[in-house]
């Protein structure tokens, strides 16, 4: 079922997984635990990159559902740790993502900023905290990541600077820079980074990995990543001499 209907597992819930191909919803659960992963939502992630891998034509894109919930413990402790990167910030944008909706919720405490994102997910997170003032920028919304896109996006930055950028990435190498999965999220993150004077990318150590499909960023863009104790010390120093800092947030002190 998963081969002949990979867009279909990729976005199904797991009842109609389990009645797709004939089998128990407990089997489903066991068939993703049987390939080393926690739950169908990591497998499923898992899944995209592998697909990216064997195609660069065609791919099937990690459902927002399934991002949000993997490594949420990893995404917190680095949301915390991005805070003490804040202060003299007074003007930033956030990427749509996972983490940055996670550092979205964090912010609810902090003083007034400006603050703007092409998240759906980060302005929810953010909804009701009126200290800041909130910013959406033209663009079409993507249902499948909860988020605007577009050439709209990228005109409305044209004549605007802020003072930091906090980004997230599908993947993270350190020849190649970010990179994402799909095409216009490729513009308009490169469009967004150059509207800031300091970028930031908040990434648990699973996005460290072979490029996704459309690089955004190269490495010598980037300030500051701020990632979790996963990632080895050898490839942090290895960006570290590319001149970028690294920050490895451990959970266990934000926990």
């Amino acid at each position: 079922y998963l081969l002949s209907a990979p867009v279909d597992f990729m976005h199904k819930s797991i009842q109609e997984i389990a009645a797709a191909a004939g089998v128990s919803e407990p089997t489903v659960l066991r068939y993703s635990r049987h390939f080393g992963y926690q739950g169908i939502p990591e497998f499923r992630i898992a899944l995209a990159m592998s697909l990216v891998k064997q195609s660069k034509q065609h791919f099937v894109e990690p459902n927002v559902a399934d991002k949000a919930v993997v490594n949420l413990d990893l995404k917190t402790a680095i949301a915390r740790a991005a805070l003490s990167l804040l202060e003299t910030d007074r003007s930033i944008i956030l990427d749509s993502g996972s983490t940055t909706a996670t550092f979205a919720r964090q912010l609810r405490t902090v003083s007034g900023r400006t603050i703007m994102s092409t998240g759906l997910n980060a302005v929810e997170a953010l909804w009701g905290a009126s200290q800041h003032t909130l910013m959406l920028p033209a663009g079409t919304l993507r249902f499948e990541s909860r988020s605007l896109t577009g050439r709209m996006v990228e005109s409305s930055l044209q004549n605007m600077r802020f003072d930091t950028g906090y980004f997230g990435a599908d993947s993270i190498d350190v020849e190649a820079g970010l990179s994402t999965f799909n095409e216009d999220e490729a513009h308009q993150g490169a469009a967004m980074i150059n509207a800031c004077t300091r970028v930031v990318v908040l990434a648990d150590s699973s996005k460290f990995r072979s490029p996704a499909l459309h690089r955004f960023c190269a490495l010598d863009r980037i300030h500051t990543i701020i990632t979790d104790t996963g990632l080895s010390v050898e490839t942090a120093q290895l960006l570290m001499a590319r001149g970028t800092q690294v920050i490895r947030a451990d959970p266990a002190q934000f926990s």
